[in-house]
């Protein structure tokens, strides 16, 4: 760990980066390419493009052409390239985990959005949300906002706020088709035609269609997407964009390796042949209708989007020792309404609300006859039922946010959010107390949550390309449905709820941009208290609880640097410490999967002889970490259950032939390493997500 850590800081002095295609590369029919691969432009904080050093924020966007040099069949690909950001694409099928100044975690710390929508209830997190986007038929551009949300995000915008925003409807026709096909028998398929019906109506159609077997065994996948999106121009005041977002994912599931599977069979799905004979899979639709309506009259901007989103989300949960079978859907309407005004030149203020109604299904049961083994042995008779309910969720949140210039150079911006939160709860079974298994069936209830999240922050702008800024920022998780009503037994019996967590984040930061090099830094400090965690009783049983305090803090830098019309660079670096201040179990230690530094280097070449070709050679690198929460050490050994991480190295490359036709390919582990993608001490042993091995990819692309 500590040789990898002084190459990152060896690589940060020499200062050799560059992020995002900030050399314009000439295009083969003439055009000068991108004006900048740094988006300096930002929409996710305030919903309207502002530039980055206005924002007293940790904010980053990845452009369009960096999406299309990694052409990524993950959203991880692009994503693991902004300081601070770890992506894990799980199996090499299309969920995901998040470690965004947060341990590798499945919890519901991060907003997911896509065109300022979200993808998902805060009652129903799913960690895999991002497989909900539109990644892989029609992206523009994404954006990661580091740290608590400003006012106008609510429950879930603690670590992050993810945004994908996809592409606007073209000026004149245009159709692309891309294919991509790679080993494991990948392959996909990506349409998109976008026209104008007349002055005022245009539309981009995209689709998708994307299968692959995996490179372990029972890991294939199989997904289908469309995009389809209307823009209106009602005057040159007002206009009104439609959007419809469908998918349909099929995808094999596998669990994680014991130490000797990892080590002799890296390939194998870790399921028993009695659980591959049931054929566990993950099936997921989804939909999503907004349409978002602006009104822009210079000092004044008012902006309403109802939406209305389904999905359903049904799999086996190999994680666990019975593999129970769990299915869901979750339908909801929502409403974002916004409006800004304008005081002169030296000040602003946004007021606003979020309208939520949804209602979700739960059922989980046990599939097939089954006895585990080890710590809680126990019998599992097919079709025992552990959970079967419904749960409406409303809630209501105003938010108002003020911004003033207090001198030419100075902004202070205030902002505070009030949620109120209903959840009704309807339990299907007819058993309540305690249903065997560690299970607890609870009665009929209504539950409610508020919460005011204030928010404040200074920015001071050094000159026109550079600023530094001070903020401060409380944030609010509700807890699940599931965690509410699906409880589980401690060693008493006796079952607990969890409380819903604050959270407060304090960041102070520079961002500079200047003709050649780009460079940001934070450093934040984030406490949460109450929460809510996994932990094991003495049995081996899961169950969540509140952690009375929780302190994540680190530091996180961007260089992005130019060094000729040639070559250019990028480094982003993060080194964080994430432990419990203090916990009935765990205080003083440190969080499990919590990477003790996260880096990402991207070296592009652009020859100025071969016009189109550009070429990045990509380092990914992650350091040690704890494998549980107890840091605790094997008997056998002596050694504590630590991993030490892994490096990784990508290359990738682009050809643009001419105006219609490009090629592109890429190779992932360039040096086939042999590596843990994560590692968990969990049931009393090891289980290990093997990292993938190396593994090509190429495509062409073809637009007229």
């Amino acid at each position: 760990m500590k040789q990898s850590f002084k190459l990152s800081i060896l690589t940060i002095l020499l200062a050799n980066t560059y992020h995002a295609n900030a050399v314009s590369q000439p295009t083969p029919d003439g055009d000068d390419g991108a004006e900048s691969a740094v988006e300096r432009i930002i929409v996710t904080a305030t919903r309207k493009e502002t530039l980055d050093t206005d924002l007293a924020m940790s904010v980053h966007g990845i452009g369009k052409e960096e999406l299309e040099i990694d052409n990524g069949q993950h959203v991880a690909e692009s994503l693991n390239s902004i300081s601070g950001v770890l992506i894990d694409q799980l199996s090499g099928g299309q969920g995901h985990k998040a470690a965004i100044r947060m341990p590798i975690n499945t919890s519901g710390y991060y907003l997911y959005l896509q065109d300022n929508v979200p993808l998902q209830s805060p009652a129903f997190f799913n960690h895999n949300a991002l497989w909900w986007s539109s990644f892989n038929s029609n992206v523009a551009r994404m954006e990661v906002l580091k740290g608590a949300g400003t006012a106008l995000y609510g429950s879930g915008a603690v670590a992050a706020t993810v945004n994908i925003l996809s592409e606007q409807v073209a000026d004149s026709p245009e159709t692309s088709m891309d294919v991509m096909l790679g080993e494991d028998k990948y392959g996909k398929v990506q349409v998109s035609h976008s026209n104008r019906i007349n002055d005022d109506n245009g539309f981009r159609a995209s689709a998708s269609y994307l299968t692959n077997d995996g490179w372990r065994d029972h890991t294939g996948s199989e997904r289908a997407e469309i995009n389809l999106r209307h823009e209106h121009e009602i005057s040159n005041k007002q206009r009104i964009v439609t959007s419809f977002v469908a998918s349909d994912l099929e995808q094999e599931m596998a669990a994680g390796l014991t130490d000797e599977l990892f080590e002799n069979d890296r390939t194998n799905s870790g399921l028993s042949d009695e659980v591959l004979a049931s054929d566990p899979l993950r099936k997921t639709q989804y939909m999503k209708l907004s349409s978002q309506w602006d009104y822009d009259d210079n000092d004044s901007y008012y902006s309403m989007i109802p939406y209305l989103r389904y999905r359903t989300n049904d799999y086996t949960a190999t994680w666990n020792q019975n593999m129970p079978k769990v299915e869901s859907q979750v339908v909801t309407f929502g409403l974002l309404g916004l409006a800004n005004f304008e005081h002169g030149s030296d000040s602003e203020t946004t007021i606003g609300f979020d309208l939520e109604l949804t209602e979700g299904e739960q059922l989980s049961y046990q599939p097939m006859d089954f006895t585990t083994s080890g710590w809680n042995a126990d019998i599992y008779i097919e079709g025992e039922k552990f959970y079967d309910d419904t749960t409406r969720y409303s809630s209501l949140s105003p938010y108002f946010q003020h911004k003033r210039a207090l001198t030419d150079r100075l902004d202070l911006t205030l902002g505070a959010r009030y949620d109120y939160s209903k959840y009704e709860f309807d339990n299907h079974l007819t058993m309540f107390g305690d249903i065997g298994h560690g299970k607890i069936s609870i009665e009929d209830r209504n539950d409610d949550f508020s919460h005011l999240s204030p928010k404040a922050s200074l920015n001071y702008h050094l000159s026109e390309t550079s600023s530094t800024y001070f903020r401060y920022a409380n944030s609010f998780r509700l807890p699940t449905a599931g965690s509410l009503y699906h409880l589980t037994t401690k060693d008493s019996g006796e079952a607990k709820p969890v409380d819903p967590e604050t959270s407060d984040t304090f960041e102070i930061g520079y961002k500079g941009n200047f003709d050649n090099v780009v460079f940001d830094a934070a450093i934040y400090y984030m406490d949460v208290d109450d929460g809510i965690v996994h932990a094991y009783n003495s049995d081996g049983q899961r169950y969540l609880t509140n952690a009375s305090r929780v302190i994540h803090k680190g530091i996180e830098a961007a260089v992005d640097w130019t060094l000729s019309e040639e070559f250019n660079a990028s480094l982003a670096y993060s080194k964080s410490k994430h432990e419990f201040d203090e916990h009935d179990k765990y205080s003083g230690n440190e969080m499990k999967m919590a990477p003790d530094y996260i880096a990402n280097m991207r070296l592009r070449y652009l020859p100025s002889y071969l016009t189109g070709f550009s070429s990045m050679l990509e380092v990914q690198s992650i350091g040690e970490y704890w494998m549980d929460d107890a840091n605790s050490t094997d008997p056998e050994t002596g050694l504590e259950r630590i991993y030490g991480g892994y490096t990784v190295f990508n290359l990738k490359a682009r050809y643009v032939v001419n105006a219609q036709l490009s090629v592109h390919a890429r190779i992932l582990n360039l040096t086939d390493k042999v590596y843990a993608q994560e590692a968990e001490y969990r049931y009393g042993k090891n289980s290990i997500a093997p990292g993938a091995p190396r593994t090509a990819y190429i495509g062409v692309n073809y637009q007229w």
